[in-house]
């Protein structure tokens, strides 16, 4: 019986060692094998051309709107901001401040929370009114300026238009931090722009 129980141990060790060499590999759920030194650079060549795809994309985009705007507005004289549509004005600001190295995007044309215009920069949000008149701009821009900053979460406000400015309107301005861009100072940003451009 003893030799029996050796004989059966014996037996048992040498099929267990017979399995484990003549046993076929378990084929590996798909992505549980450690991925490659290969497929790691393709994937990161691959994910490093989509990246250069989109942003060539999105310049394209932005140079294409610039463009645009340089053909309607580039050659503009202030005077003759006097003649666009609110509309037009808001697209104009939106192309000058581009220029300036600004990102702009405009609101809603109605139910605009009191922004026409949403410029970033250095990551700073401005909330932009946009007057295109010819009188004197009151308190109303300056608190719509506010309500807009609110309301699309801006670090600042500003009201710019091609008219003037109330007193009652920059005093409000001064005491709630907003700033009041006015017709010659839109003169002076269409100059620098001019000069940049033809420098360029």
């Amino acid at each position: 019986m003893k030799d029996l129980f050796i004989y059966l141990f014996f037996a048992g060790i040498a099929w267990l060692v017979w399995r484990a060499f003549t046993k076929k590999p378990t084929p590996s759920a798909p992505g549980s094998e450690p991925p490659s030194k290969e497929d790691k650079e393709a994937r990161h060549l691959s994910n490093t051309l989509q990246f250069a795809k989109d942003q060539h994309r999105v310049l394209s985009k932005k140079q294409r709107e610039q463009d645009a705007w340089q053909r309607q507005f580039g050659a503009a004289q202030a005077a003759e901001l006097d003649q666009l549509s609110g509309v037009e004005f808001e697209e104009f600001l939106a192309g000058l401040f581009r220029a300036q190295g600004y990102a702009a995007e405009l609101t809603p044309t109605s139910g605009d929370y009191g922004a026409d215009l949403i410029l970033s920069k250095d990551g700073q949000r401005i909330a932009v009114q946009g007057k295109r008149y010819m009188g004197s701009v009151g308190v109303a821009a300056v608190q719509e300026a506010l309500s807009g900053m609110a309301y699309y979460q801006c670090h600042a406000a500003w009201v710019i238009t091609t008219g003037a400015f109330t007193p009652n309107a920059l005093e409000l301005a001064e005491k709630s931090g907003v700033k009041m861009i006015s017709r010659s100072e839109i003169g002076n940003l269409m100059a620098q722009h001019k000069a940049k451009t033809n420098n360029g």
